[in-house]
């Protein structure tokens, strides 16, 4: 995931109190400085650059960065993981405190082989059957205790996902409120800082003092109480029936992965979806619609569409592993030398003409090659279906209420915790 901390300084102090542990200290990961602002302003509103950028310098380098632009070219960048890797490993095997997990991994039989037990934990049907009821069952709890008003991201859109981490995976989650801030603070830590910033390594180091016990202690309880069909049961009977198949660290690196890819992510996209349906009366209304008609097909094409307009992030972050030649033989083709540092556009190429038709129009009818949301190629999100599910039921729950509005003045703001979004009071009848 991409992180606009990781571009500007972060500002580090010495007040950790909202944390409740020395150990982890949120404000690393709350940028400060013109820079910073600078910098989040452009990545929040960058579709007049990228459309400079597609037309006139498709691929630019600077120093050390090479930048990605056009839609067939980032298609071509994203399913060559041979030259173009993924840099993810190193950092994803230190907070495991073991071995890697896909989303840090190149194709091979270690990548096959973990994917598919992963998804054999994971699995497709979960998402109808167990997710979706769950996500919706336990939004319309929470928004019918909010008598009116609640806190949309910290108390609904994050709240989920941390719900279904009990559930469904399996964890015993005693800080609800902090394990969203702990499971973001290493996800920008993975995946978001490619200028390896120390604050942000020390934030996600301390956050995986809380989350690697928590996982572990989940573990420990399947092994010592077999049964149940949760994701952490599954891997253990997997373990049970072929314990060198399935170690207690590749059942955590798993768990590990998996958490970190699921709360920050949906907490990111469905936050950016809230904002948007609340600042577009017309997007609200064709979401609304179809929650009311019970048409979820519908509603998760609205809700994605809409992220189309603010992704997950600019981009993957990748490194060229040897030399390579991005669009081979075209008039833009360009050499990207080894170890160069490459941001995949991914926001861009949902946004180039060349290959979307009227980009710039929300259009839930639209084709699925249109959309780049959940990455391409070799590493497409194995959770997608997940976040699908969890994302539109918590949706569905919200948006059956009547007259969904921001709370006056400045609750009814979106805040960040460093990039992602952390709160946007919400009112309803």
């Amino acid at each position: 995931m991409g992180n606009v901390a990781a571009f500007g300084r972060v500002k580090k102090s010495q007040d950790k109190a909202s944390s409740g542990d020395e150990r982890f200290d949120p404000t690393l990961l709350q940028s400060d400085g013109f820079l910073s602002r600078v910098i989040e302003r452009i990545v929040r509103y960058p579709y007049p650059y990228m459309s400079f950028l597609r037309r006139y310098w498709p691929i630019p380098t600077i120093g050390n960065w090479a930048f990605i632009t056009r839609y067939d070219d980032v298609a071509e960048a994203l399913q060559n993981d041979k030259q173009i890797a993924v840099p993810f490993g190193p950092k994803i095997e230190a907070l495991n405190g073991g071995p890697n997990f896909v989303l840090g991994m190149a194709d091979g039989p270690a990548y096959q082989g973990l994917k598919k037990e992963t998804m054999s934990a994971f699995k497709l049907t979960d998402n109808e059957e167990i997710v979706a009821p769950l996500a919706y069952k336990e939004a319309k709890r929470l928004l019918d205790e909010g008598d009116g008003r609640i806190d949309g991201v910290r108390g609904l859109l994050t709240l989920v996902p941390t719900r279904i981490c009990e559930e469904y995976y399996g964890l015993r989650i005693a800080d609800k409120a902090n394990f969203g801030r702990w499971t973001i603070a290493m996800s920008t830590y993975m995946f978001g800082n490619p200028t390896d910033d120390p604050n942000l390594e020390e934030a996600a180091f301390g956050a995986a003092e809380f989350v690697r016990p928590i996982v572990d202690e989940a573990i420990d309880r399947a092994q010592a109480n077999p049964g149940g069909d949760t994701i952490v049961a599954r891997l253990v009977e997997r373990q049970r029936q072929n314990p060198e198949a399935m170690p207690d660290n590749i059942i955590r690196a798993i768990l590990i992965g998996m958490v970190t890819g699921f709360v920050p992510t949906n907490t990111m996209a469905s936050g950016h979806m809230l904002d948007l349906l609340l600042e577009k009366p017309d997007w609200m209304r064709q979401a609304r619609e179809a929650a009311r008609n019970g048409d979820d097909d519908l509603l998760k094409r609205c809700l994605f569409e809409a992220m189309r307009f603010w992704p997950l992030n600019p981009g993957p972050f990748r490194v060229a592993a040897e030399d390579v030649v991005i669009a081979k033989g075209t008039k833009r083709q360009k050499l990207i030398k080894k170890g160069t540092k490459i941001l995949v556009s991914t926001q861009s190429a949902m946004h180039d003409p060349r290959r979307v038709e009227n980009p710039s129009k929300f259009d839930p009818s639209r084709k699925q090659t249109d959309y780049m949301l959940m990455g391409f190629g070799l590493h497409w999100c194995i959770g997608a279906p997940l976040a699908y599910a969890q994302i539109t039921q918590t949706f569905k729950a919200l948006l059956e209420r009547d007259n969904v509005r921001r709370a006056p003045g400045i609750d009814g703001k979106l805040t960040t915790f460093g990039p992602f979004p952390e709160s946007l009071w919400v009112e309803y009848d």
